[in-house]
């Protein structure tokens, strides 16, 4: 359990596969865990940008926090759940080969995203 939030750490998905429940908040795989998820953070916020939708982690970095910019969050414990609540909150279920969203991946790994 995190001592600061008191969540149980029960059912680890495997994207945070990193993540050990006896070793959260200690160490070098604490500092190489949390480097992973900002870097998945970040992409997430670029594919889901597309349909409207801010997503960010939590304090812990254990959770992430879905935002549809009108004011309802929802905070979700893995990529599994977040796809699924995405699709709720943005009408639609993101697509990851829609050529729009592709061509605005592209502009925002070379710099050029309006």
């Amino acid at each position: 359990m995190c001592v600061l939030c008191g969540q149980l750490f029960t059912e680890i998905h495997w994207s945070e596969r990193l993540l050990d429940p006896a070793q959260v908040s200690q160490g070098e795989g604490e500092t190489l865990r949390r480097q992973n998820r900002h870097a998945r953070t970040r992409l997430l916020e670029g594919v889901l940008a597309h349909y409207g939708l801010d997503v960010r982690d939590d304090l812990s970095a254990t959770n992430y926090v879905l935002d549809n910019r009108k004011g309802v969050q929802i905070v979700v414990a893995s990529l599994a759940e977040l796809w699924p609540a995405a699709t709720r909150m943005a009408g639609r279920p993101p697509d990851p080969l829609d050529g729009a969203l592709l061509e605005r991946l592209r502009q925002r790994r070379r710099g050029t995203d309006p």
